[in-house]
């Protein structure tokens, strides 16, 4: 079984990840920032979300992003899903 990422870990796949996507140096992504204001359209948004689910291997939806407005947020979001996710699978 895979070890689950940490908060950290989830941040900065976020940050490389919107880097990547956002063509920016990952220094100029601050986590802080809300995702509509580092330049994330539903599209790339949708895509965000399918790259997430294929690396945690979770069922996520687009709509998080709503709840979750900022990288730093989503991770923290994220980490806490992952945790549920492993204590069940082993359970």
């Amino acid at each position: 079984m895979k070890s689950k990422p940490t908060e950290s870990e989830i941040i900065d796949w976020c940050v490389a990840y919107l880097a990547k996507s956002l063509m920016l140096a990952p220094e100029r992504i601050d986590s802080q920032a809300k995702f509509t204001r580092l330049g994330m359209d539903s599209a790339a948004s949708v895509f965000l979300v399918s790259d997430l689910e294929d690396w945690l291997g979770l069922d996520l939806s687009v709509e998080m992003l709503f709840e979750h407005q900022t990288p730093a947020a989503l991770a923290c979001y994220l980490a806490a899903r992952c945790a549920g996710h492993q204590s069940a699978a082993a359970g």
